[in-house]
């Protein structure tokens, strides 16, 4: 059976106003929601940012600025960096150098 465009429509429009009714029935306290934790920034990826751009966590202290301990913390998973961190490490994992040419001017 192929669904057409109305029909489509239809099913999402349905799940739309189930998610509305349940948003609703959740605020009033009529039910409880099942709720999943996400870590925006895991031990494993900050490892992999550190090792895509240093060989260490002091040489990536010295080129970056954060402090070796801080980074050991993160990758161990007993610290998770702050949200002002967590930008930092993305521009790092994309484009180091730009960290680079900012960072070397302000030393």
């Amino acid at each position: 059976m192929k669904l057409t465009d109305h029909d489509a429509t239809t099913t999402f429009g349905d799940g739309l106003l189930e998610g509305l009714r349940e948003a609703a029935a959740w605020k009033q306290g009529e039910i409880v929601l099942e709720t999943v934790a996400v870590n925006p920034m895991p031990p494993e990826r900050v490892r992999a940012i550190r090792r895509k751009v240093s060989k260490s966590a002091r040489d990536f202290e010295q080129r970056f600025g954060i402090p070796a301990a801080t980074l050991s913390n993160w990758e161990q998973g007993r610290r998770t960096p702050d949200p002002a961190a967590r930008v930092l490490l993305r521009v790092i994992e994309q484009d180091p150098e730009a960290v680079l040419r900012v960072t070397v001017g302000a030393r």
